[in-house]
């Protein structure tokens, strides 16, 4: 099962995830998120599998972006720096573990940081085909250092981004990817005027492609008054899945709603 996770923080989208079918392991490129979900909910018992290694934790730490020179010099960096190395580092342990027959199901956390560093990571293998740069800063191409990518540039990074999906289902793998939550931008109207704005919604921040390779799109969300967590199914391979509210949510239940509706309970 591919299942998308998004919420606001510590709405307990790692405590869901961790729940799934162990061996587990946890891709952690937001560092911390496992051990806050340790002391979510006592109802999953989270340490107690982490002791008995049926969930492992792999940690991916951002690189600064700045060099020794930088430093000296007090000024930021306009080369991308690490990005190319932790994404092949961490795509070369994705397909470890995907081929690895005692793995079940690996968890990334969070999709947001991946598709960052792998649009960074791409960035910065274009900028390396531009060096040595020149003593007034432009490429060895005689063009300005790259800073961006430009929009028909993310075909790649959509391509690399899918490639974690389509490894996952062609392996029979379970693979959970949180993400974090952001404002939706939209035009709004301000005094009669459309303008570009907050629309007021909170959507899923990052890469938001995953709907046609997921078979699971949700939000988890924390209710205050009942102090519990809920999964609202957004996009489900099982239409009838979509709007359904899961209180409490684990791999168990969703695996039971996903079989009922199918008819194979």
């Amino acid at each position: 099962m591919i299942t998308i996770i998004w919420g606001e923080d510590k709405s307990c989208k790692n405590t869901l995830a961790l729940s799934f079918p162990k061996p587990l392991i946890d891709m952690e490129l937001d560092i911390g998120g496992f051990r806050r979900s340790c002391r979510n909910l006592p109802n999953l018992p989270i340490k107690d599998w982490y002791d008995s290694g049926q969930i492992k934790l792999e940690q991916y730490v951002i690189p600064f972006q700045m060099t020794e020179e930088d430093i000296k010099a007090v000024r930021p960096t306009k080369l991308v720096i690490g990005m190319k190395e932790l994404f092949y580092s961490f795509a070369g342990q994705f397909i470890k573990h995907i081929n690895d027959p005692n793995v079940s199901s690996i968890m990334v956390d969070t999709g947001t940081l991946l598709y960052d560093i792998t649009c960074q990571g791409y960035l910065q293998e274009l900028q390396e085909k531009q060096l040595p740069l020149k003593p007034d800063g432009k490429g060895s191409d005689g063009k300005n250092l790259r800073l961006q990518l430009l929009p028909i540039e993310y075909r790649e990074p959509y391509i690399r981004m899918r490639g974690f999906a389509y490894q996952a289902k062609a392996h029979n793998k379970h693979l959970i990817v949180t993400h974090h939550a952001s404002d939706e931008y939209g035009l709004i109207k301000i005094k009669g005027e459309l303008t570009e704005g907050k629309t007021g919604k909170r959507v899923m921040h990052g890469w938001n492609q995953w709907g046609d390779s997921a078979d699971i799109v949700g939000n988890t969300y924390w209710d205050k008054s009942e102090k519990k967590p809920f999964f609202k199914v957004e996009l489900a391979e099982v239409k009838e899945l979509e709007g359904m509210v899961v209180e409490e949510p684990s791999f168990d239940k969703l695996d039971m709603l996903v079989k009922s509706m199918r008819g194979e309970l």
